[in-house]
């Protein structure tokens, strides 16, 4: 007589925030694989160029004589125009007592899982998925305005990608030496221009953040100590 197994539980429902969220990362994913297909494609890469280097070799080109400044305005650019919308879409307060909560919630859990607590480590384990629920919605928030910029971003690497192979000469002179080739690189994967293309956007974009975040901080403080002496005067 063989025995009945139990049957097996029903896996938990996806909530609408989740579907939302699964939504716009397969968006997210669909534009970015879209945009790495033209690039890795050289007739549309060339033919994109072609068309933007009208709009962008007026502004930055230099007429070809300053490619270092090309690559690193660029650069700044892109970080300029990331940095601002994503500040703005993300809730700080918000994801501030959210890594607060999870750093609390993995002490708990090592301490648990260290006593050899079941009963608490199982607990803990459950609300795992709320917490991260939590996670997802700040970042949902977040990614919302990249997938535009994504298409900005990768159409100016597209550019540049255009601009570096149409140059009649690649070295460059450059502050850590000279006779710099900027297509290739001896010390790293990837050429030198696109090193210097993500250095000068993050290190932009982190600058940005810092600053719009110290002088939005401050006036939120300013504005919430203003009401509450207000509020303590009515009183």
């Amino acid at each position: 007589m063989t025995e009945s197994r139990p049957a097996r539980a029903a896996p938990p429902p996806v909530s609408p925030e989740q579907k939302k969220l699964m939504m716009i990362q397969m968006v997210y994913m669909i534009i970015s694989f879209g945009m790495l297909f033209v690039i890795s494609n050289q007739t549309l890469r060339t033919d994109i160029g072609t068309t933007v280097n009208v709009l962008l070799y007026p502004v930055i080109g230099f007429n070809g004589l300053y490619p270092l400044m090309t690559i690193v305005s660029s650069g700044v650019i892109i970080g300029l125009l990331t940095s601002i919308p994503r500040y703005f879409f993300t809730d700080w307060i918000k994801m501030g007592k959210i890594q607060q909560k999870m750093r609390a919630y993995n002490q708990a859990f090592r301490e648990a899982y260290r006593k050899n607590q079941r009963d608490r480590v199982q607990k803990l384990s459950k609300m795992r998925s709320s917490m991260m629920m939590e996670n997802q919605q700040v970042s949902m928030n977040t990614m919302k305005p990249l997938m535009v910029m994504t298409i900005f971003t990768l159409t100016i690497f597209i550019w540049l990608f255009y601009l570096v192979d149409s140059m009649p000469y690649q070295l460059i002179a450059a502050p850590w030496g000279n006779d710099i080739n900027i297509a290739t690189s001896s010390v790293a994967i990837v050429p030198s221009w696109i090193v210097l293309y993500t250095f000068s956007s993050l290190t932009v974009g982190y600058l940005v953040t810092m600053i719009i975040k110290y002088f939005d901080f401050d006036y939120k403080i300013r504005e919430r100590e203003k009401t509450d002496s207000e509020f303590q005067v009515n009183e």
